[in-house]
């Protein structure tokens, strides 16, 4: 993908005006700006198609056998039930911490405004569901 940082902030600022918007909306902002290389479209459809296979291995209760993790500048699969390489180890393991503090701020955000839109409409948050 390839947008100037122009197009980007402008396409941002669009969001920001508006609380909701559809994916073929900001699809039609995008368009106009979008240019396109061919190779690197096909290597990260490539990357897509690696992902997706790594995501589906898993255990028998659901679970995760493989992630990513950076390894000297380069993005390497981790077994982690086969791997012996505790720094492997903890750095699959700071990340997955650090999403879920990060979903944890999301979720605490979203818990807030609910309250706030709950509150404006005479009825708790948690009562929505």
């Amino acid at each position: 993908m390839s947008l100037i940082k122009e197009a980007r902030e402008f396409i941002v600022n669009k969001f920001e005006d508006s609380p909701k918007m559809s994916k073929e909306d900001l699809k039609d902002l995008i368009r106009p700006h979008y240019i396109a290389d061919y190779q690197k479209l096909v290597d990260q459809d490539i990357g897509r198609i690696a992902n997706y296979i790594i995501a589906r291995i898993r255990d028998e209760n659901g679970v995760r056998h493989v992630f990513a993790i950076e390894d000297q500048g380069k993005r390497a699969f981790v077994h982690v039930d086969r791997s012996n390489d505790l720094r492997d180890i903890k750095t699959i393991y700071s990340s997955l911490v650090k999403d879920r503090d990060g979903r944890e701020r999301s979720i605490n955000k979203v818990k807030k405004r609910g309250h706030e839109v709950a509150g404006q409409q005479a009825l708790t948050f948690d009562e929505v569901k």
